[in-house]
C-alpha cells in the first residue's frame, strides 16, 4: 500500500506563518484566525483573506516585501506536527511506500525531501495542476506507479484532498486538525467519511503493508 500525505494541516501546521500575516497587517491574530474560518465555513476561497485587511493588495509583492525582512512562508522542521515523523518512520518501517505532495511550491518539495522517508514527493507547482482538479490525482496515481486503490491519500481538507481523492479510485482519510479539517469536518459531504484527529491513529486504521 502507499500513504500518500498533504502537507500543511496534515504533516505541518502552518499556524506559524499564517499568524505572521497577521502581525505584518497590525491585527490580532484571533481576528486573523476568525475570519479565516468565516471563509471556509462560507466556502469562499481562503486568498480573500488578506484583502479583508488590506483591500487591493497585491499579495506577490507583499511576500517580496515580507522576504525581504526575513519573513517566510516556507514550511520548518519546527511546523512539523509531534506525530508527523513518528507515522511516516511508522509507515516505512510497516512496509507501506510513501508519497507526499499537495497544493504548494516547489520550496515545500524540497522541505518534504529533507525529512528523508519519502518515495515520491510532488507539488501543484511543478506539476501545473492544483487539487481538486482529477489531474493532480492523475499526475499522483502515475508517480506512484500502483493501481488508484492501493494508494491511501490523507488530508486535512474535505473539498480538496478527500472527495477529489476518492473520485478518482484512491482511498482517503480526512485528518481534523487546523482551520479547514475543523470546520470542513461539520460539513454534510462529511458524513461518512472515514476520519482520523491524529495521525498517531493511522496504523490501527491502515495497519501494516
Amino acid at each position: 500500500m502507499m500513504l500518500f500525505f498533504d502537507v500543511g494541516e496534515t504533516l505541518a501546521s502552518e499556524e506559524r506563518w499564517l499568524g505572521s500575516w497577521a502581525d505584518w497587517f497590525g491585527v490580532p491574530k484571533s481576528a486573523f484566525f476568525a475570519a479565516l474560518g468565516a471563509l471556509i465555513e462560507a466556502r469562499r476561497p481562503h486568498q480573500e483573506l488578506f484583502a479583508l485587511f488590506r483591500p487591493g493588495i497585491d499579495v506577490a509583492a507583499e511576500r517580496d516585501q515580507r522576504s525581504a525582512r526575513g519573513i517566510s512562508d516556507r514550511f520548518t522542521p519546527d511546523d512539523l506536527y509531534p506525530d508527523a515523523l513518528p507515522t511516516l518512520q511508522w509507515a516505512r518501517a510497516a512496509g507501506h511506500r510513501i508519497g507526499i505532495s499537495g497544493n504548494t511550491s516547489a520550496h515545500t518539495e524540497e522541505f518534504a525531501r529533507s525529512l528523508g522517508v519519502a518515495d515520491v514527493v510532488g507539488s501543484s507547482q511543478r506539476w501545473g495542476v492544483a487539487k481538486p482538479d482529477p489531474g493532480f490525482f492523475r499526475r499522483l496515481i502515475a508517480e506512484a506507479g500502483c493501481p488508484p486503490d492501493e494508494i491511501v491519500y490523507v488530508g486535512d481538507r474535505v473539498d480538496n484532498d478527500v472527495l477529489p481523492a476518492l473520485a478518482a479510485g484512491l482511498r482517503a482519510i480526512h485528518i481534523v486538525r487546523g482551520p479547514w479539517g475543523v470546520v470542513q469536518a461539520r460539513w454534510p459531504e462529511a458524513e461518512g467519511l472515514r476520519r482520523i484527529r491524529s495521525l498517531a491513529e493511522l496504523p490501527a486504521m491502515v495497519g501494516g503493508g
